[in-house]
């Protein structure tokens, strides 16, 4: 019998009868599990899982899980006059998240940047009847979620909220543009993991940097940043918003300024640390220094 599985190493979930491997720690910009493949059914993770939804800006709500599964990416779900948008995937959603997000008007569509941080969308479109809506490129690690809407380089999915094909991380790496109605919270780029940020108590950017692959330490192309900066860059956006945090200054400043860097030469995955407003200082760490420095922070297994 078909069942939700989800792999304990990096919290990628499947439909399946019994996965013999996942896709997305099989794939070069993945660690393979040191200690073999460990899959979790759905009933096990929510049984040990406690979800956390909060409203981190006006309109827009932000579900975390505790312990988190795998690299543990929160899920977000934006406020807006046409029906609620979720981006980015919790690793699970309980019963009283699901409720929260009722009770903050439920989900219309749901989307993600990447595989990587697709989660439990699958919850949401079993809750509420969402529509998915996936770049096609990503379409192959789509199969335990119900997909409804496959596009190409840009998707508005309500006045305001556009999904912009950016690739680079992964063939159809995706970013969300939203400007809210209103004007509040100010406009705001969900950036996937086109751009990692390290974030002070105040929202503060402190370091940035981009990759092609995380935990290889891999670039980006050139003209991969090309895309990039073509597609990031022109958004005029306050606040940026990661799988993991919430950035609400000097984001965007940073990221030009990394884009601009990446394209004077040849690529790299340094972190650029960041003054006031998202200024670079002129030093470069380069990312397994400061790995070293401050560990990975990224893949966390759990016991089943």
């Amino acid at each position: 019998m078909l069942d939700h599985f989800a792999c304990e190493h990096c919290g990628f979930w499947q439909r399946h009868f019994a996965p013999g491997a996942c896709p997305v720690c099989e794939d070069f910009r993945h660690p393979l599990p040191p200690n073999g493949w460990r899959f979790a059914r759905a009933g096990a993770v929510a049984e040990r899982t406690r979800c956390r939804a909060e409203e981190v800006l006006p309109g827009l709500l932000m579900v975390t899980a505790d312990p988190p599964l795998g690299i543990g990416p929160a899920g977000y779900v934006l406020r807006t006059p046409r029906g609620n948008v979720a981006f980015e995937g919790c690793g699970w959603y309980d019963d009283r998240a699901l409720d929260a997000v009722a009770a903050f008007g439920g989900v219309r569509w749901a989307s993600a940047s990447h595989p990587h941080v697709y989660g439990a969308l699958w919850r949401l479109c079993e809750r509420f009847g969402a529509e998915l809506v996936l770049h096609q490129a990503d379409l192959p690690f789509g199969q335990a979620l119900p997909v409804a809407w496959a596009f190409d380089d840009r998707a508005e999915l309500a006045p305001g909220v556009t999904l912009v094909h950016t690739g680079g991380h992964t063939p159809g790496h995706t970013v969300l543009d939203w400007t809210p109605a209103g004007g509040a919270p100010a406009r705001t780029l969900f950036c996937g993991d086109a751009l990692k940020y390290t974030v002070d108590p105040a929202g503060g950017a402190t370091t940035v940097s981009t990759h092609l692959a995380f935990d290889a330490d891999l670039p980006l192309t050139t003209a991969m940043a090309r895309r990039y900066r073509e597609t990031i860059a022109p958004i005029d956006a306050r606040v940026v918003v990661t799988p993991w945090e919430v950035v609400t200054d000097g984001a965007m400043a940073a990221a030009r300024a990394l884009l601009d860097l990446q394209l004077a030469g040849r690529p790299f995955t340094d972190r650029l640390v960041l003054g006031a407003g998202g200024v670079p200082t002129g030093e470069r760490v380069p990312e397994r220094a400061w790995r070293a420095r401050h560990g990975a922070g990224r893949v966390v297994e759990v016991d089943a």
